[in-house]
């Protein structure tokens, strides 16, 4: 899905991520939240590379990931 719908999803309560990241993106009151492949969570406004970040906005391969960081997961 296009980074609108991922972002409609998003408000409404859902993970969401890239097909190939291991990453997820969630909000936290009204602040997007980064939990990043190595462990850290990082607030989107302390982006190392804000350029990267809106990149991947532009992209259309986003997709739900709600059982991202749940215990068990594969």
């Amino acid at each position: 899905m296009n980074f609108a719908s991922a972002l409609f999803s998003l408000k409404r309560g859902h993970k969401i991520k890239r097909k190939h990241w291991a990453g997820w993106w969630e909000l936290d009151g009204n602040e997007v939240m980064m939990h990043c492949y190595d462990g850290r969570v990082i607030n989107i406004r302390d982006s190392e590379d804000i350029t990267y970040t809106i990149e991947n906005m532009a992209c259309d391969d986003w997709t739900i990931a709600d059982n991202y960081g749940a215990k068990g997961e594969i």
